[in-house]
């Protein structure tokens, strides 16, 4: 049995109320880590939907997702505390700087000093070059969520959270690690692999091209402090935001046949906190099927 010496670890995880941020803070109680999870509830309506669609929707698509956004981190957390996990949780909106530090804060007031922080948390809906009259023959990315021309506000929106809150969340971080002398830590970045370039969702790919940016600048830089940085750039994954008959056509031209789930790229986030992982920094992986190679 391999050990990934995790036990005892404290990991942030941002974005944990579900999807891949849930299953990263899973499988990390389940090495034995304590687990901070940050998350922030988004406006049901965010994305076209309405409270009661969200409510009634029992398919992924829009209006399952719209549910899935707004809900708190509890279940996530009751999950962890009935396996005797150790786990704390808190809501903060990333875009405002002033509440990064406060993470921290309660992390090590709550669990201890953060030695692992996957930055997971990620704002996205879908912005285009385009112009509106453009849009009015193609108005939807994948057949149901409806997209904006780009402006100042789509841009700032993306860059906020997936962009700087990332770099923030990296850089208080390392000020904290190098202040008190650790000699060992992680961080893992979770991009996209349309991170080169996302048409009709153009802020969000930008975005995350960013974050791979930061991850080899920090890999370089902090590498001297024990800290390795590494990325995660995942294919289509199932979080409930995939209409069915997307999901298909999607698993059909992947050579794995089947497009992600949550644990396949949460197990790929504890490999790269794990022991196993200790000479590996810099590095963004595809972890999406074949779907980029």
């Amino acid at each position: 049995m391999i050990d990934t010496e995790l036990k005892d670890k404290v990991v942030v995880v941002t974005g944990a109320n579900h999807g891949i941020g849930a299953a990263t803070a899973e499988a990390f109680s389940q090495q034995g880590a304590a687990v901070f999870i940050h998350f922030w509830r988004l406006p049901v309506n965010l994305l076209g939907s309405t409270k009661e669609k969200a409510e009634k929707a029992v398919r992924p698509g829009v209006d399952y997702y719209s549910r899935v956004i707004m809900q708190s981190a509890e279940m996530v957390a009751e999950k962890i505390k009935k396996r005797g996990g150790n786990v704390f949780t808190w809501e903060t909106d990333l875009s405002i700087p002033d509440n990064i530090p406060r993470i921290f804060d309660l992390a090590e007031q709550n669990l201890g000093d953060v030695s692992i922080v996957v930055n997971n948390a990620a704002f996205g809906n879908n912005d285009t070059f385009l112009p509106q009259k453009a849009l009015e023959k193609s108005p939807y990315f994948a057949e149901e969520y409806k997209i904006r021309p780009l402006t100042a506000a789509t841009h700032d929106e993306h860059f906020s959270v997936n962009s700087r809150g990332t770099a923030l969340m990296m850089a208080e971080f390392a000020r904290r690690h190098i202040n008190r002398g650790s000699q060992w830590g992680r961080i893992i970045n979770i991009s996209t692999d349309g991170a080169r370039g996302h048409a009709f969702n153009v802020s969000y790919g930008a975005s995350k091209n960013a974050v791979e940016s930061y991850t080899r600048a920090a890999a370089y830089e902090l590498g001297p402090y024990g800290i390795t940085v590494n990325g995660i750039s995942p294919g289509a994954v199932q979080t409930g935001w995939m209409p069915e008959n997307l999901e298909k056509s999607l698993a059909e031209s992947y050579p794995l046949r089947r497009v992600g789930r949550p644990e396949d790229i949460a197990d790929a986030v504890v490999f790269f906190a794990s022991k196993q992982a200790d000479w590996i920094t810099g590095q963004v992986l595809y972890v999406g099927g074949g779907n980029a190679m």
